[in-house]
């Protein structure tokens, strides 16, 4: 049985079960169980339950367990059967507790993606001040696309159908500065529906500060039209018997090595199982939680790196 207080005595096999270290996992603790007690009390006190607090089965977990359990299945990404075997659960008590564990993870971890209130005044400060007190320069934005099962249903299959990896997907985007730290990420949506649609309909465009340069890849065509005072820039897309002049092949190469940033990041996120194998639950709820969760953790982590590299 997998229990938090023997394997935190392992930490290369801790850091591979969880995808985090033992400190990363402890910092994480401290956020979350004062919102899962919350979370519980509020459960528990719902006026369409018919016990008294303090009636039905307890957990069998520990809070540190019940985490380490989410973390684990976002991070290699069991099936519940299997899940539920190393906590000694059963199936359907592994299946729900984790997603009452993922649901309060996805509430806090909302909070972690936001751009910094740029500087209001500028007098009698040097250049290199202001930008470290806001670096933001750039907002790249991407979507990526992962494998689900084929839905059963005619009509979600055609929706889910991607033609651009010729099979169902589901897709979600994010928002990243220049340092790789995650500003805004998307609900998960089928992978038929278009780049540009998805966040557009996200709202995050809302949230970019117009003193930021906007760059995205050709899919985002369009996207001056959502932000006319923002200054941006987007990939030249050859056309039929018009092809790339060496002006627009440059600037598109140097684009790229701006934008392989949010590729990076991509690489991160994905090292998490849950987001690179091929998907087995609901796209709109499961996926957008634990995408958002697992985005919030390597958010964390970057932060962290950039302190260190500061303080070198």
């Amino acid at each position: 049985m997998l229990r938090y207080y023997s394997l935190r005595r392992h930490a290369r096999a801790f850091k591979d079960l969880t995808g985090i270290s033992v400190a990363e996992f402890e910092e994480l603790f401290d956020r979350f169980e004062p919102a899962w007690v919350a979370a519980e009390e509020k459960r528990l006190r719902r006026s369409s339950r018919q016990r008294a607090i303090g009636g039905g089965r307890e957990y069998r977990l520990d809070n540190e367990d019940q985490l380490l359990m989410v973390l684990v299945w976002l991070r290699i990404y069991p099936t519940t059967a299997t899940l539920g075997y190393l906590f000694d659960l059963s199936q359907p008590t592994a299946s729900r507790n984790s997603q009452r564990v993922l649901s309060v993870l996805n509430e806090f971890s909302k909070d972690e993606f936001e751009w910094p209130d740029p500087p209001k005044k500028y007098k009698g400060r040097s250049l290199s001040a202001l930008q470290q007190e806001y670096p933001d320069a750039f907002a790249i934005i991407d979507a990526t696309e992962q494998p689900v099962e084929r839905p059963k249903d005619r009509e979600q299959e055609k929706l889910h159908y991607s033609g651009k990896r010729r099979r169902p997907t589901c897709k979600a985007s994010i928002v990243v500065n220049e340092d790789g730290i995650i500003r805004g990420v998307t609900e998960s949506a089928p992978g038929r529906t278009h780049d540009l649609t998805q966040i557009r309909q996200s709202g995050l465009l809302a949230h970019i500060p117009q003193a930021v340069t906007v760059i995205a890849d050709a899919g985002y065509d369009g996207l001056y039209k959502d932000l006319p005072n923002h200054s941006l820039a987007t990939s030249h897309k050859a056309q039929r018997n018009h092809p790339l002049e060496q002006a627009h092949k440059d600037m598109n190469r140097e684009l790229s090595s701006v934008r392989i940033i949010v590729e990076n990041v991509f690489c991160h996120l994905k090292h998490f199982k849950i987001l690179y194998d091929c998907f087995r639950h609901d796209v709109t709820d499961v996926h957008s939680a634990a995408f958002a969760v697992v985005a919030a953790i390597v958010n964390q982590r970057t932060k962290r790196r950039l302190a260190l590299a500061d303080v070198g």
